[in-house]
């Protein structure tokens, strides 16, 4: 499994960019699952403005938050969807 890639990902999914199926290709639904969880943990919006959830700056363009979470934060993100998918693996999902 590429996390590099799954981070990317979830980060595409955080910032609402637009993600090509060949990016997805390799990944089961869990992986899937997980990046989608992360992306929810660290998009945050107050009236209608776009934050990061991790460390709180913003307000981003849809274009900027992709940028900060990709140039700031990908490591984290990564270390987040290791955690979702040890989760969902303890559960059973």
């Amino acid at each position: 499994m590429n996390l590099d890639s799954l981070a990317e990902i979830a980060i595409r999914m955080a910032s609402r960019m637009r993600i090509r199926e060949d990016m997805m290709e390799g990944f089961g639904e869990r992986e899937l699952e997980a990046a989608r969880r992360v992306a929810e943990l660290v998009r945050e919006e107050r009236r209608g403005l776009v934050y990061c959830g991790i460390c709180a700056k913003g307000s981003f363009t849809k274009r900027g938050f992709y940028l900060h979470l990709m140039r700031v934060h990908k490591e984290d993100i990564k270390l987040l969807i290791e955690k979702e998918l040890a989760e969902a693996v303890a559960v059973g999902r």
